[in-house]
């Protein structure tokens, strides 16, 4: 190998590590985290709106509906949102939905719980 073609290849591969390292410190959660969290989300509410199936129709069922698909949807509040949050929430509505009614009191209890990581 040549001098030249040995310093270029240094000097190339140099900038892509550095370019890497980066990408990777800066942008990570960009590229990786939130689209990951997006991603569960949607399974959530997916998996949420298939049990709610059993639900007798109602205002509240149609409420929880919305605010599941708000919650899903907004951005922010996905950054902050961890794993134990999701499941407290899962948990939570599956409760609620135990009796296959959602009572106004246990709406307001999801909505609390909402609110808060909103926040």
């Amino acid at each position: 190998m040549k001098k030249g073609c040995f310093i270029t290849t240094i000097v190339v591969f140099t900038i892509l590590v550095g370019a890497g390292l980066y990408i990777f410190q800066n942008h990570f959660d960009d590229f990786v985290l939130n689209p990951g969290k997006k991603w569960i989300a949607g399974f959530v509410k997916d998996e949420l709106d298939a049990k709610l199936i059993s639900v007798v129709e109602s205002p509240e069922k149609y409420e929880l509906k919305k605010l599941i698909k708000e919650y899903s949807e907004n951005t922010e509040a996905l950054k902050r949102v961890k794993e134990k949050d999701i499941d407290k929430l899962v948990t939570e509505i599956e409760s609620a939905m135990s009796d296959s009614i959602i009572q106004k009191a246990e709406l307001e209890e999801i909505k609390q719980i909402i609110k808060t990581k909103l926040k």
